[in-house]
């Protein structure tokens, strides 16, 4: 037996790099960091710009993030079609509060953690945590803003390998200013100032250039970050429909998805991409898809609430009812629908966040 098991090692070592890299190719994505643990040779080889590529290039994870680590998360492999549990118990935070995910980008969570936050004191600790690897890091205080109002963290870039997290807050001064936090300078920096706008949650996405958010006016704030140019965009319209929307980002863009209420119930969902023209150097809406009749039937019997959440992960939209443990997705390469395998029955009730989870293979920081 113990010579078997010799000459299996031997037969390993013995392959050629090319062909042990098509092997290791194959792997899912999220295996990357635990295999970069075996051997000098494979850590070198995962963490190589050729198996990043990979990992940047692959469809990216859903990870639904309950408000309290003590719980486990869950990990949705498009690949393989199944739920895994993962752990984010790693984070520090005070037990009695709820941790708010407010953002990913390149396998990489941003998250709200201050205790004294949930009880209106003060404005959250920021922390910054990679699941995969259990690394986080928590940013220090910010030097001009003072109340938040919506945050974002930016892509890992592909040759400086960090990570920015930008916020949008008032000073103390009651200016609304753009905050840049750079996790190799590990210090915040005033990045712009930006017209006086509600902005209606704290959600924020980065895409192409631009941090968009939906105002209180029920329009969108797009702020070019490298022109420092803030414009406000009209939401499209349904003629004789009341209209509320979601907004979300996917691979082809920023996304609005319109949901078509009559008499207090869900009679449709309807999608539109945010175009920039750069001939008349204005946006326009792009109808990218509905949900038929049939499906919108089957996914407000998933549950007995008509709130609804969505979320762009690479390329598919996913929706999930109020309460419903039932993923709905549309696949907008395909234009097909499709529902997920149930998810956690502990979890139905729990308040939970959701994002996508793109890892990359040679992060070594969180």
């Amino acid at each position: 037996m113990g010579k078997l098991r010799l000459r299996k090692q031997t037969m390993w070592s013995d392959l050629p790099e090319y062909l042990m890299e098509r092997i290791l190719e194959c792997l899912p994505v999220d295996c990357f960091f635990r295999f970069r643990a075996v051997c000098n040779t494979w850590n070198t080889l995962f963490s190589s710009q050729h198996f990043n590529s990979i990992a940047r290039n692959s469809q990216p994870f859903l990870i639904l993030c309950p408000s309290s680590t003590q719980m486990p998360s869950l990990l949705y492999s498009f690949f393989t079609h199944t739920w895994r549990t993962i752990s984010l118990s790693f984070i520090p935070h005070e037990c009695q509060c709820p941790i708010n995910f407010r953002g990913s980008a390149s396998g990489l969570l941003l998250a709200d953690i201050n205790a004294n936050f949930c009880f209106g004191y003060s404005s959250p600790t920021l922390c910054v945590c990679n699941p995969l690897s259990q690394m986080y890091s928590l940013l220090p205080e910010m030097g001009s803003v003072s109340r938040i109002m919506a945050k974002a963290i930016l892509p890992v870039g592909d040759k400086t390998n960090e990570y920015t997290v930008m916020v949008v807050g008032m000073s103390s001064t009651d200016r609304v200013l753009l905050e840049a936090y750079n996790s190799t300078t590990k210090a915040w920096k005033v990045a712009g100032t930006i017209p006086d706008v509600h902005i209606r949650n704290e959600n924020m996405f980065f895409c192409k250039g631009s941090l968009f958010c939906v105002t209180a006016s029920g329009g969108i704030m797009a702020y070019n970050v490298e022109q420092g140019i803030t414009t406000i965009v009209s939401m499209p319209t349904v003629d004789a429909h009341n209209l509320w929307a979601r907004l979300v980002c996917c691979k082809i863009g920023l996304v609005v998805v319109g949901a078509i209420e009559e008499n207090h119930s869900l009679k449709g969902l309807i999608m539109w991409e945010l175009v920039f023209h750069e001939m008349v150097k204005d946006y326009k809406w792009v109808e990218i898809g509905k949900m038929p009749n049939s499906v919108c039937e089957e996914f407000r019997r998933s549950s007995n609430s008509n709130w609804f959440d969505c979320v762009g992960v690479g390329d598919k939209i996913c929706f999930r009812a109020n309460e419903s443990m039932l993923i709905l997705v549309y696949d907008v390469s395909r234009a097909s629908w499709n529902w997920l395998a149930k998810f956690c029955e502990d979890l139905r009730f729990v308040s939970m966040g959701w994002l996508p989870l793109q890892p990359m293979s040679n992060l070594k920081f969180c």
